[in-house]
Order: structure tokens, then sequence, then C-alpha cells
């Protein structure tokens, strides 16, 4: 009598038992994987900012201050402003502290202003009158302008259409619209929302020329860069501004952000906009969870969680502080400040509180 070996197979019952099994380990390993990402890209968005601080400090070494927030351009003739002319920017004054002196050089940062520059002159014969060069060197993507956890960057990394330039110099050159290189991280203005060359209590405003001696509160205490996302706060510009003397969508509000808006101040529930004084299109944002991280004037980086203590104090009245002279001048001074607007305030000569 002959025997038969008869292979047994997998049940239905038993495959799907299988299926759900691993259905759940991938569940609960997705999170982790997920975690695992944010947290490299979150280390990364730290060390961008790490690089940044440290080469204001080295720009301070060699010129004895910080960049100036913005560039104002007037009339050397009449000293009145030039209005709808652009201006560098602080991240465009750092370039050849970030290993990019040749853009630097390309983009004639030192020797002539944005507006002529987008304008397509350039004191390079080689460059000059060559416009789609210029489009590619003020739209260059920077990474370490771009942090990686902002899953709202477009493209080549370009900013906001809203923020695309429409002054002279691009309506005459690169074109009205032309969006320039993006960037996440912004300077720190202070507690005022003033445009032009009125000064600000933090690091970073027009033809600000502030030095070390001029932090009282301390390197450590004092922030000097912060995060804004391009999902929902349409981010910066490394490059610069449209007009200096204006608020609108591509005034400096591109290059610095101030302390009244919260930090990751959610849009206006009625419009949508996220571009107001109280909202974060002037303020600080990102994408990591619960907070965003903020640069030191010492070098280091530090995590700011939502819930830092925030209380905006404005004597002036009127939607934002923008006096820097008489009575309401010190109000970034007022002990009732919170944590978030000490932080930004370079001598308030206030405890910092803890920024957690």
């Amino acid at each position: 009598m002959s025997r038969y070996s008869r292979s047994r197979g997998f049940t239905l019952v038993e495959l799907l038992v299988v299926i759900a099994i691993i259905g759940t380990l991938v569940a609960l390993l997705l999170p982790a994987v997920q975690g695992a990402r944010e947290s490299a890209r979150r280390a990364a968005c730290q060390n961008n900012l790490h690089n940044l601080a440290i080469a204001c400090q080295q720009y301070h070494d060699n010129n004895l201050s910080f960049p100036s927030g913005w560039i104002v351009n007037v009339d050397p003739t009449s000293g009145s402003a030039l209005q709808n002319s652009e201006g560098w920017g602080w991240g465009a004054l750092l370039l050849p502290y970030l290993d990019q002196r040749n853009l630097h050089k390309d983009l004639a940062v030192t020797s002539q202003r944005l507006q002529a520059t987008l304008a397509g002159n350039n004191p390079n014969s080689l460059l000059n009158g060559n416009v789609n060069n210029v489009k590619n060197l003020v739209s260059t993507p920077l990474k370490i302008y771009i942090c990686p956890s902002d899953t709202g960057a477009q493209g080549r990394g370009q900013v906001d259409q809203f923020r695309a330039f429409q002054g002279l110099g691009a309506s005459s050159g690169v074109g009205a619209g032309f969006p320039q290189g993006i960037s996440n991280y912004l300077g720190v203005a202070g507690h005022r929302r003033v445009t032009g060359t009125s000064p600000n209590t933090g690091v970073f405003f027009g033809n600000s020329y502030i030095r070390m001696a001029d932090i009282p509160d301390g390197t450590s205490n004092t922030a000097i860069i912060g995060e804004r996302d391009t999902q929902y706060c349409k981010s910066g510009s490394w490059v610069g501004t449209e007009n200096t003397w204006d608020f609108f969508y591509r005034d400096v509000s591109i290059v610095t952000g101030y302390d009244q808006p919260r930090l990751n101040a959610p849009p206006d529930p009625n419009t949508g906009n996220t571009l107001g004084p109280y909202l974060c299109g002037e303020g600080f944002s990102s994408l990591h969870v619960g907070g965003a991280q903020f640069a030191f004037a010492d070098g280091s980086v530090r995590y700011v969680t939502n819930g830092v203590g925030y209380n905006y104090v404005n004597l002036s009245g009127g939607i934002a502080c923008t006096a820097t002279s008489g009575q309401n001048a010190n109000d970034h001074r007022d002990p009732r400040n919170g944590v978030y607007q000490r932080m930004m305030s370079r001598s308030d000569k206030l405890p910092p509180g803890d920024l957690q």
C-alpha cells in the first residue's frame, strides 16, 4: 500500500491573523519611525541656527557689530527715503561667513543696492545686464536657511508669491513678482513694530549697528534669530526687502520678526490672514511640534514651547508698540512683559525667566 505525503497550507483564518499582526506591528512602529525622522530634522534645524549665530559672531568680530537687520536706501542728495527701493537683508550680509563668498560677490552685496542688482546692474562686466543670471542668484536655495521640517517649502525653495519682489529694481530687471530665495530663519527685531531706521529693542532693525556691548541683558538671555514656517506663516527671505519704509507683505517682516505675535499664532479665523501685526507672518513659528527654535547671541540654540510666558505690554496704544522716544519708549522694560518678550529685548534689565 503506497503512502502519500500531503503538505498542509495556511487556512484563510491563519492568513488573516498573520496580516492583522503585521498591520498592528507596522502601526506601532510607524509613529516611532516618524518621530525619529522629526528628531533628526529638528537636530539639523538646530545646527542651521547654531551656524547662523556663529556667523553673526564672526561678522561682529570683523565689523565690530552684528549685521544690520535690513539696509535702508536713502537719496544721497536729499537724504530722504527711497520708496519701493529694495534693500539687502542681514541674511545676504552674512553670506561670506556661510561659505558663500562667490554668491556674495556676484550679487555685489557690499558694492551696490539690492535695487541695482535686481535691475541687472553689476560691477562685474561679465555679469552686467545678465538678468537671467540675477534671477538664478537671488532665487538660490541655501540649505542653511531652510529648516528640514518645513514641508511647506515649494520648488527650488522660493519665497511665497505674496512676498515676491515688486519694487523698482525688480520691475525694471528680473520682473515684478519674481520670487527670491526662501529663509525659515528671521532676525529678532525686538518689541516694536517699526520700519525705516527707527530703532528697536532687539539686535536686527533698519541700518542697525548693535555690538556685544549693547546687550547688557547678557548674550545667553537675548534671542537673535528665530524660525518662521512657509506652510502657514509665509516664512521670509535671506535676500532682502522691497520697501523698508512701509508695512506690507514684502516689508521688513520678510527678514525680521518681533515679539507681539504669539509663537505659532494661528491665522485670523475671519480672513485666513497670517500677515497682520498680531499674526505669525510678522512673528515666529515652526512646523516642529509644540514650539520653535531660537538662536541666542552667545551661539546657543534653545527650543521654546508655545506655552512660554507671554504678555505684550503696549502703553502706546494702537495695534503695536511703535514709540521710540517719549514716555512710552520703554514699554519693553515694563516688568509685566512675558518671558517671550524679555528674551527678544537686549536691554530691558528684567530677569529672563523660564523659557519653558
